[in-house]
């Protein structure tokens, strides 16, 4: 699957909250998300076509694995996950497999859907408050999405001033910096 995102900075979580319920959108239970990152080489973790990063995630008791691999598109990746045991055992496999810890990321989270996008509606710690809006499509589907985006964004009155750019890892390893 090729997953297309675009991520927006809110000043006001209640005001978006408010706007979901008032178009009808189910909006889920607050989920803890505890996101442990790996890299190959700490010193090249910026993302660039081709760049890799694993993850271990554990939502409530619920622990995945995941691949993130950076298209040409900075709001493009692929992506595989699945469901693992034990965050601590797939925690010491990155290692043993020699990739490097990078930065963790707690998060709170809620998911929501408008039409056929998935909304992550994230309190971000040490970040703040962000709005992704993501679509999955075939791998064969080479549209751009970008434009449908800013539109479904548009609903929620965000602009393309709101975006970010970036990964929250990656603003998490600036702040560290």
């Amino acid at each position: 699957m090729r997953e297309i995102e675009l991520k927006f900075k809110v000043d006001d979580m209640n005001d978006l909250l408010a706007k979901l319920r008032d178009m009808d959108c189910e909006v889920s239970e607050i989920l803890s998300q505890n996101d442990t990152i790996y890299v190959s080489d700490l010193n090249h973790v910026e993302s660039v076509e081709g760049s890799i990063w694993l993850r271990v995630r554990k939502e409530n008791e619920k622990v995945e694995l995941n691949l993130k691999k950076q298209s040409a598109k900075i709001q493009e990746s692929k992506e595989i996950e699945f469901e693992v045991s034990s965050y601590e055992k797939a925690n010491q496999l990155l290692e043993t497999l020699g990739y490097q810890k990078w930065v963790v990321v707690n998060k709170k989270r809620r998911y929501s859907k408008y039409l056929n996008y998935n909304l992550c509606i994230d309190e971000v710690e040490r970040l703040g408050s962000f709005l992704e809006i993501e679509l999955l499509v075939d791998e064969e589907d080479k549209k751009d999405y970008i434009s449908d985006l800013l539109e479904i964004a548009k609903t929620f009155e965000l602009t393309e001033d709101n975006i970010v750019n970036s990964h929250y890892d990656t603003m998490i390893s600036q702040l560290e910096e």
